[in-house]
């Protein structure tokens, strides 16, 4: 099993925990959200740590709770080097939504070490929201960009 492949069974994983978890936290409300997973182009970078798993995300998971309003979790990087403090990840999200126009950018900083996510709060208004994410990578060292890549989730 490759590295990527073992990074996405592990993302998955963790992303079903915490969607059942909250399923089961929510089970006394009306209507539980649902998780979209948004594809994405492949965004690609290096860990500032070089000898790393490299940054490579492809997919965004967005959960909607409220009108045109949700949470958006970016969640395929991490870092290998458990004994090393995990790097910083500056993460812009640029969003247009195509169907009223709108437009807007998101940023966090954020450690990656093993299992990381970037968490981001998306409010759009409703339709089809393009959104392009890039990334600087950096350790005490140097910064290391990432290539930006695209999707579209729909916001109800």
């Amino acid at each position: 099993m490759n590295g990527n492949t073992f990074r996405r069974i592990a993302t998955t994983a963790v992303v079903s925990a915490g969607i059942a978890g909250g399923v089961v936290a929510g089970a006394g409300s009306a209507a539980a959200a649902e998780t979209q997973v948004v594809p994405m182009s492949t965004c690609f970078g290096l860990s500032p740590y070089i000898v790393d798993q490299p940054y490579i995300a492809s997919r965004a998971f967005f959960n909607q709770d409220g009108p045109g309003t949700g949470n958006l979790t970016l969640a395929d990087v991490s870092s290998l080097w458990f004994f090393a403090p995990p790097y910083l990840s500056d993460t812009r999200l640029d969003w247009h939504n195509k169907t009223t126009g709108a437009r807007g950018t998101l940023t966090a900083t954020t450690p990656i070490g093993m299992g990381s996510a970037v968490n981001l709060r998306l409010n759009s208004g409703p339709g089809d929201v393009e959104i392009t994410r890039s990334a600087v990578n950096r350790n005490a060292l140097w910064s290391i960009p990432t290539t930006s890549c695209t999707g579209t989730v729909r916001v109800n």
